[in-house]
């Protein structure tokens, strides 16, 4: 006897009395995926704005370059006069030769002072320094705030003025200057520098106010040592 097989879309599936015979079900159909959005053409125009728009993102992003840049360069010039290298010009002519200046005048040299070996470590004798005037007697001799001298003499020393043929003499040692211009050999001393204080003295022994007149100054008024001339140009050297 002949059997219907199941028709397209239907599944046979056992009766509930478990016998031969068969009923017809329903086979869910799968629904239909619906389709993308169509890629849409961009023309001439949409190119265009889509290229300003990459160029304006390009130059905000350029200019807070820029403002980045320039902050760290401003901050960097700080840090570094603050503690590494510092710009100070010459007023007087109290250092001469060795430095040229006088006040009023045009063409006074210009040194680079290092900072950070005075917070390593105390000048040593021959450091040519620069110094703050205050709480010292310079600051009632004179208006500048920075004075810049040599160091003949650090704490415990023994300085004194003069031997026969004139010259300073630390710890009974005479000082060979050869730095020393138009020296007018004033007499002192002796005088023991104390603890960490230095005697200071110009290179221009005839116009200069340092520790014969004021006395020894404290290693801590320090700001650091001057150890090249850089202006003007012809001038340009290291300082010795």
């Amino acid at each position: 006897m002949a059997v219907e097989g199941p028709v397209p879309g239907q599944s046979l599936v056992p009766d509930e009395a478990g016998g031969p015979g068969a009923q017809a079900v329903e086979a869910p159909v799968p629904e239909p995926v619906p389709a993308g959005p169509a890629r849409r053409e961009i023309g001439p125009r949409g190119r265009r704005a889509r290229a300003r728009r990459v160029a304006r993102r390009r130059r905000a992003l350029a200019l807070r370059e820029a403002a980045f840049l320039a902050v760290a360069a401003v901050l960097g010039a700080v840090l570094i006069k603050a503690f590494l290298v510092e710009a100070f010009y010459i007023p007087s002519g109290s250092m001469e030769q060795t430095l040229h200046g006088c006040e009023g005048c045009s063409g006074n040299d210009r040194v680079l002072v290092w900072k950070l070996g005075t917070r390593l470590g105390d000048p040593e004798r021959g450091d040519i320094v620069v110094f703050g005037t205050e709480g010292t007697r310079y600051a009632q001799l004179s208006s500048e705030r920075d004075v810049i001298k040599r160091v003949i003499g650090v704490g415990g020393d023994e300085v004194r003025c003069c031997d026969p043929q004139g010259r300073v003499v630390v710890n009974g040692e005479p000082l060979d200057e050869p730095y020393v211009y138009e020296d007018n050999s004033m007499a002192f001393g002796p005088v023991t520098v104390p603890a960490d204080q230095l005697w200071v003295m110009g290179d221009h022994r005839s116009d200069s106010q340092d520790s014969r007149f004021v006395g020894p100054i404290p290693v801590e008024n320090v700001v650091g040592q001057a150890f090249v001339r850089v202006w003007p140009l012809h001038r340009l050297g290291l300082l010795h």
